[in-house]
């Protein structure tokens, strides 16, 4: 695990845009903790986006998913580019299924405003390992 501190510091782990840990840290956690993790595997399409501003939005996007957890018990990690898991510990189907529907309403109902287009945010919520 030390490793991985380390890496996190030196920002090896860290999504650049969400400041979230990225796919990497996934993988190098997954390798070394315990079975008794759950995982949410949220992906979001964002309809009328100008790519102008995709950042700002799966910035936007991130914050809402780290407040729809249970925090500190939970972790979110960016897995790709509109992609996100969120590392459950301690969750039986009941507590997934709570944070599962809290994540599908809260981003559905996100709306954001880039360049005179409103930018409608659809989540897939899916229940993973």
């Amino acid at each position: 695990m030390c490793d991985i501190v380390n890496k996190m510091i030196r920002g090896e782990l860290i999504d650049p845009v969400t400041r979230l840990p990225n796919e990497k840290f996934l993988e190098e956690f997954v390798k070394n903790s315990s079975d008794g993790l759950r995982t949410l595997e949220v992906s979001v399409t964002l309809e009328n986006l100008d790519k102008t501003y995709k950042n700002i939005a799966i910035s936007k996007i991130a914050s809402v998913i780290k407040h729809s957890v249970r925090i500190p018990m939970d972790m979110v990690v960016r897995t790709g580019e509109y992609d996100f898991v969120v590392i459950m510990g301690n969750a039986d189907d009941s507590a997934m299924k709570i944070v599962a529907d809290r994540l599908r309403t809260n981003l559905s109902y996100l709306s954001m405003g880039f360049g005179g287009k409103t930018v409608k945010v659809k989540p897939t919520v899916r229940i993973g390992r």
